[in-house]
């Protein structure tokens, strides 16, 4: 299929081949070319992926920033009145975990600031210092129930754990020492902080089993981090046997992530999604997560990248973020982003969709080469401005234009596929 037509709009942007792991960056420029779209039902867009990385050099196509039908007026909330109202409490079942704690409730592990890693770490008497410790303890105890690490409020600095052990039939839960389910901020002390004084990421989950891992993680403060904030990595080599998912990030707090908050050369993600899918990433609210100037670019809110699949982004408030606040990428099929808040974020548009071409970048890092992404949906958001304060589009396709599919990747047009849907997203700027 031909490349659909655009209008010129000259605008470099930085872009990187990230390919999920900060160690392969490479750097490249493209021009920017917008096209409108409707932000209907009627108007699915059929685009090229676009991701923190590499780019083509051809110019994106991009829907307009035009007002649907109303939106839903759900915002992100902690459950205070200043954050509006959820629209499920805190910790209960999403569909992505079905895991009970069985008869003799969670294994719990304590954490606290003032703890100590040669403590036994089940009892807040007996609190460790870190996670990794946590995960000692866990591994070694291999509890056949739901387990439980259970943070005393107050400042943890410099931690960086990869967190490898799941079990498939039972949660493993990150939260605030007085969390109970169904609470909302108002009903902790406050959250936890992890400060993570420069440091890459806070936590990796770094396996690929093919299927469920159960992390979840609610009502923690996540900052001063490079690259990530957390990061579920599971093998782009190996789409269908390789993922992770069924995890949750709810209620948590990502600020000042990035370059231009830490030193170093650029971030990627609040939250960077490498083949891992059905995970429920709702109520989190994403501040100042930016790089500096020459890789703004090349941040993102939620990093949505390599055969990361059936993932829900809802119900968050993304609020100065340098590059596009939602960002897909390489074959990364059926997410949803709906019923958003996007306030000054995002380079290009608030929704963008890239992958890295081999035929046009010699920087792409995955044999083999990437895909585009498909039957993504994007819908009933608040959009309010880009980062600079200038009007965006909803969306954008950085690389090939709206109908092109590369040699060697499947042509689902040919089935009947979609690669956006986009309804009811309202634009108010300034």
């Amino acid at each position: 299929m031909s490349t659909s037509s655009a209008l010129s709009l000259s605008v470099a942007v930085m872009l990187v081949c990230a390919c999920g792991d900060a160690s392969t960056s490479t750097t490249d420029t493209t021009a920017l070319a917008s096209t409108t779209a409707a932000d209907t039902d009627a108007a699915t867009v059929a685009a090229t992926t676009d991701s923190p990385g590499t780019s083509s050099g051809e110019a994106p196509t991009s829907g307009d920033a035009t007002t649907g039908s109303s939106s839903s007026g759900i915002s992100p909330t902690d459950g205070t009145s200043t954050d509006g109202a959820t629209t499920e409490p805190p910790g209960t079942s999403t569909g992505t975990t079905g895991s009970t704690t069985g008869d003799d409730g969670p294994f719990t592990v304590y954490l606290d600031p003032a703890g100590d890693d040669d403590n036994g770490g089940l009892s807040p008497d007996e609190a460790v210092l870190t996670l990794a410790r946590a995960q000692e303890i866990i591994v070694a105890a291999a509890p056949e129930r739901d387990v439980e690490v259970r943070i005393a409020q107050g400042t943890y600095f410099g931690q960086n754990v990869t967190w490898t052990y799941y079990h498939p039939d039972h949660r493993i839960s990150f939260m605030p020492i007085d969390y109970a389910e169904g609470d909302g901020i108002d009903d902790i002390a406050d959250r936890p902080v992890f400060d993570g004084e420069g440091e890459g990421v806070l936590l990796t989950l770094d396996v690929s089993p093919g299927e469920e891992t159960h992390l979840e993680f609610y009502y923690l403060k996540i900052q001063h981090y490079l690259h990530y904030g957390v990061y579920f990595r599971g093998d782009r080599l190996d789409p269908e046997g390789g993922w992770n998912g069924g995890n949750r990030i709810f209620g948590v707090y990502f600020t000042e992530i990035g370059s231009l908050h830490v030193a170093g050369e650029e971030g990627y993600g609040a939250i960077d999604l490498v083949n891992s899918r059905n995970n429920d990433i709702r109520n989190n609210h994403f501040v100042a997560v930016e790089n500096h100037a020459q890789k703004a670019g090349l941040m993102h809110g939620v990093y949505v990248a390599h055969h990361s699949r059936g993932n829900q982004i809802r119900g968050n408030q993304f609020t100065e973020i340098s590059g596009d606040p939602i960002r897909v990428r390489d074959d990364s099929n059926a997410n949803i982003i709906e019923e958003n808040t996007f306030t000054e974020t995002g380079s290009v548009a608030f929704y963008s969709d890239w992958y890295c071409d081999p035929d046009v970048n010699p920087n792409c890092t995955k044999p083999g080469g990437e895909c585009p992404s498909w039957q993504n949906e994007f819908r009933d958001n608040e959009l309010h401005c880009g980062y600079d304060g200038e009007q965006l589009p909803p969306f954008s396709y950085i690389q090939g234009g709206a109908d092109y599919v590369p040699p060697g990747c499947p042509d689902h047009f040919a089935d009947g596929w979609k690669r956006l849907s986009t309804s009811g997203n309202t634009s108010a700027c300034p």
